[in-house]
């Protein structure tokens, strides 16, 4: 009897991370493995900047793809005018790595999986790990966290794969994290089918006060959680990474402007995590230049998650103001299962489980630093109401997000339904590569790739392809060609 067996795919995994993708694949990696799965991750080995997060030496991980390096800001600055580069990073975010797909295809045909299980695809090559995977006989799932379409859309103004992409996922089975996720996933093509299930939270692993407080039937109503009485202070909190594109920027406005406020002695705004380095140090340098800010506006670094959830029950309400294209949020239903209330913009993924004043405070614009001001002192004058609040974010957590009982029932049935993929010669997939391996076009840069040796090459060969008779030789002889390569390696 064949072992069930699940091989997940993402461009970088812990202690390499990034964000919530990366985690949300190690909680379903560590899940299945619970359940009796043999789990094995396919991911690219990483610089030490990133490496954020305790190593997962309990899960079978093989690094087999390039380095994901670009998303190491300096770097791309540095490489920003070399035409190789360029166009290596075309092909990373939207089109193919051979390399990526040669070892791919191998391990699949070495651990023959059940299930190939597509978390973050880019920088790896999108396009030929998504063909790769279906030239081979197994299920194929692919989870978006992230804009994927919009992303490959954008690194194809030049060669431009997206055809090739929109029949690719015609053929694939999707898991969305949200609406707005779902509706960014048509813009290249649709999926063959795209089910809508909203990110998860291990509920009793990682909050296990909740046994006190949260019934074990989640239509019942909760206990409301009782605020923390009459403090000096309205403490604020925000985790997560340090960075503009996270609200971090707005945060420091909202701190100047409270600072020129009645209310500078009684707010106060903690931050946790780590971030852009560049940004970081202009941070603490404002901090530091103004001494209004020294103790409203205070920068914490990075500590543990189970410590830092301790430490975020202990404040008044948790502040995020994300961006409206911020996919789902994992920081506020984090922070909302420790009994801490939410202020939160009002267009993000997991805003569309949650209703405002009633589990969560929305600020509607981010940039009005006024009205966000004016939210906080609302806030802070209605302590009785936030209690309700609190009470009513875990209900709708519970409802929407509890890992154990709604997120892995609904995930079992996507990938019951998921039927095997067909499979077809991994030759094509190399054919695909190897056309790509030198470009034809002419880049708008000066590049190195523009020499006589590229031009006649190409030409010669384009020219050759649009005769009938020679192009029927000339596919014929590739074929036999590649053939003869894939036995070599």
């Amino acid at each position: 009897m064949q072992e069930n067996k699940i091989l997940f795919i993402s461009n970088i995994f812990p202690p390499h991370v990034r964000g919530g993708y990366e985690l949300g694949c190690l909680e379903l990696a560590e899940k299945y493995g619970e359940l009796g799965f043999k789990v094995v991750v396919a991911t690219s080995e990483n610089t030490p900047d990133l490496q954020r997060y305790p190593d997962p030496k309990h899960i079978d991980v093989r690094r087999i793809f390039t380095p994901v390096k670009y998303y190491d800001d300096k770097h791309n600055f540095h490489f920003q005018g070399n035409p190789i580069y360029f166009y290596e990073k075309l092909m990373a975010f939207a089109g193919y790595i051979e390399h990526n797909c040669i070892a791919l295809r191998r391990l699949i045909e070495i651990e023959q999986p059940n299930l190939v299980w597509i978390f973050n695809p880019l920088g790896i090559g999108p396009i030929g790990i998504l063909d790769t995977v279906l030239s081979c006989n197994v299920k194929v799932l692919i989870h978006l966290m992230e804009n994927i379409d919009g992303v490959i859309e954008e690194n194809s103004r030049i060669i431009n794969l997206t055809s090739k992409w929109k029949q690719l996922k015609s053929q694939v089975t999707a898991i969305s994290c949200s609406k707005k996720i779902f509706a960014s996933s048509q813009y290249l093509g649709r999926y063959n089918s795209n089910t809508i299930i909203y990110n998860w939270v291990k509920l009793y692993e990682s909050y296990n006060y909740l046994e006190n407080i949260v019934s074990t039937d989640p239509k019942k109503t909760i206990k409301s959680l009782k605020h923390k009485g009459k403090q000096d202070k309205f403490r604020l909190v925000y985790f997560g990474q340090i960075a503009e594109k996270k609200g971090v920027g707005i945060l420091y406005n909202l701190a100047k402007y409270i600072a020129k406020s009645p209310y500078k002695d009684k707010i106060t705004i903690d931050l946790f995590g780590r971030g852009e380095k560049d940004f970081v140090n202009w941070l603490e340098k404002q901090i530091t230049q103004d001494q209004n800010l020294t103790d409203i506006f205070v920068l914490n670094g990075f500590i543990s998650k189970d410590n830092l959830l301790e430490k975020i029950g202990h404040y008044d309400m948790a502040v995020f103001p994300l961006s409206d294209d911020e996919p789902f949020g994992y920081a506020p239903i984090e922070a909302m299962l420790t009994g801490v209330p939410v202020m939160i913009t009002s267009k993000t993924g997991a805003s569309e489980i949650l209703k405002d004043r009633h589990d969560v405070i929305y600020i509607k614009d981010r940039n009005n630093t006024r009205q966000f001001y004016q939210k906080l002192i609302w806030c802070l004058e209605n302590p009785d109401i936030l209690d309700l609040i609190r009470s009513n974010a875990i209900t709708t957590i519970k409802l929407n997000c509890d890992l154990e009982h709604i997120t892995l029932p609904a995930i079992n049935q996507v990938i019951d339904s998921i039927t095997p993929s067909k499979g077809y010669p991994f030759e094509y997939v190399l054919a695909s590569c190897e056309h790509l391996k030198y470009p034809y076009f002419e880049l708008d840069v000066k590049n190195y790739l523009s020499g006589a040796r590229y031009k006649f090459i190409d030409k010669a060969v384009d020219i050759s392809y649009r005769l009938p008779i020679i192009n029927k030789f000339l596919r014929h002889f590739v074929k036999h060609l590649l053939q003869y390569r894939r036995n070599k390696l």
